[in-house]
């Protein structure tokens, strides 16, 4: 990351995110693909960008993701953080998609708010095989609720 960040700029595939799973979208700790579906009325996927933070290592990453979901959002017991690698994510949605889709991830701060928050464009709301290729490269799964 040089120089300023804008609204729009490209995270990089070196990079990594976070997405928030809610409870219904979490079998017995497992993250289901519904969690990378589109709604109707959404433009992109809500992400947050975890290298903005600029914690030390994936551990205080997880907790200030936590923070910033228990600030912003109602979290419950059973929701989960998915945290996966740009890089991974486009190249099994470009290789194993029927259409080659090209998906971006691009940083789109809350204004006052959540600066890690980005977004996964290019996505359609019945992108069901899409949510199924990106649930396959999750690197880990964490519990959204900071304790």
């Amino acid at each position: 990351m040089v120089g300023y960040l804008m609204k729009g700029d490209k995270i990089p595939d070196s990079d990594n995110i976070a997405r928030f799973c809610r409870p219904m979208q979490v079998i017995e700790g497992e993250i289901q693909a519904t969690a990378f579906m589109l709604r109707k009325d959404e433009e992109s996927l809500s992400v947050n960008w975890l290298e903005f933070l600029k914690c030390s290592d994936i551990e205080n990453e997880i907790r200030e993701i936590q923070r910033i979901y228990s600030a912003t959002l109602s979290v419950s017991m059973n929701a989960r953080i998915a945290i996966l690698n740009v890089g991974e994510m486009r190249n099994i949605v470009r290789t194993e998609s029927p259409d080659n889709r090209n998906i971006d991830v691009l940083h789109d701060p809350i204004p006052d708010g959540d600066q890690s928050h980005s977004g996964i464009y290019n996505l359609k709301p019945d992108s069901e095989l899409i949510a199924e290729l990106i649930v396959e490269v999750i690197r880990e799964n964490h519990p959204a609720r900071y304790e």
